[in-house]
């Protein structure tokens, strides 16, 4: 049985807090009055850094009455035009409901990044279209920190966002920016599947480039701070150069048409468990600088 809106609107939502930018960031529209946090501020801290991909925001949690609720950012998600983007989240998480709510209960919430509609970047080969990022305890009040939220999901048929790097911040901000790398949702000839996409939505080919990234790396990168199996702050560093595209074009891409991102050749959504997974070589080794050298 599914709560209806009046029910959803009493209901409390946990909003996916806001993520401030480290130094040398591309601020976003909406984060023009934001402060970049100086990279010195991580020295000495653990954290986890992972490919931030380009997708729409949603959660997923179940009420103390085992109702399924499904959200993007600051809302529930009760159905109407604009949520196109998340048909087939919806039929997902429906399909998985009775496993899910076996871990969740009412107790946690899952967010992640929902990837069927194109935003800005083109993906060709994503290992899934619901890529889990974080989770929220509702009876500690806290984010679980990447072992704890792999242990909770062990499993499950959900996949996580792809961890790039885990220890030590390096001692300087271009260490971490070496990360960046082309996506690992995205292999060659991405471009040339792009283009059969937007033929086949019979779009007009020029607009769509214009409304593209372009570049070959991934959009940024997720940097969290982690501790006592706590996330307790969160970052991200996006390339300088992203979404130049949108801005010239002047539209924001939930404006935009229907281009669905297309998934790795085989991958199953609705299989009791999961078809794919990241490539294992997606995490590699920052030197750290000793504590009490000089540069």
């Amino acid at each position: 049985m599914k709560p209806n809106s009046l029910e959803i609107i009493n209901l409390e939502l946990l909003k996916y807090p806001r993520t401030t930018h480290l130094e040398g960031s591309r601020l976003q529209a909406g984060d023009e009055g934001d402060n970049q946090l100086p990279y010195t501020s991580l020295a000495g801290r653990y954290i986890v850094v992972e490919e931030k991909l380009d997708g729409g925001n949603a959660g997923l949690s179940f009420s103390a009455g085992g109702e399924l609720l499904l959200q993007s950012r600051g809302h529930y998600l009760t159905g109407g035009g604009r949520e196109r983007q998340f048909n087939l989240y919806k039929q997902w998480a429906v399909a998985h409901e009775h496993r899910l709510i076996n871990v969740l209960d009412d107790r946690y919430v899952m967010f992640g990044e929902w990837m069927h509609k194109k935003h800005a970047m083109f993906y060709n080969t994503l290992p899934h279209y619901f890529l889990e990022f974080d989770i929220w305890d509702r009876a500690k009040q806290c984010f679980l920190s990447t072992p704890a939220r792999q242990q909770l999901l062990y499993g499950l048929p959900v996949l996580a966002v792809p961890v790039l790097y885990a220890g030590i911040a390096p001692h300087k901000l271009s260490d971490l920016i070496a990360l960046l790398q082309p996506s690992l949702a995205r292999h060659t000839g991405w471009q040339q599947v792009f283009e059969q996409q937007v033929q086949r939505e019979r779009l007009e080919l020029a607009k769509a480039w214009q409304q593209t990234d372009r570049s070959e790396l991934a959009e940024g990168l997720y940097i969290k701070v982690e501790e006592a199996g706590q996330t307790v702050a969160r970052y991200k560093w996006v390339r300088p150069d992203f979404v130049q595209a949108i801005l010239e074009s002047a539209v924001h891409h939930a404006e935009q048409p229907f281009i669905a991102n297309q998934l790795a050749t085989g991958v199953d959504l609705f299989a009791p468990s999961l078809t794919h997974a990241w490539p294992t070589t997606s995490q590699v080794t920052i030197p750290v600088k000793p504590a009490g050298r000089t540069s």
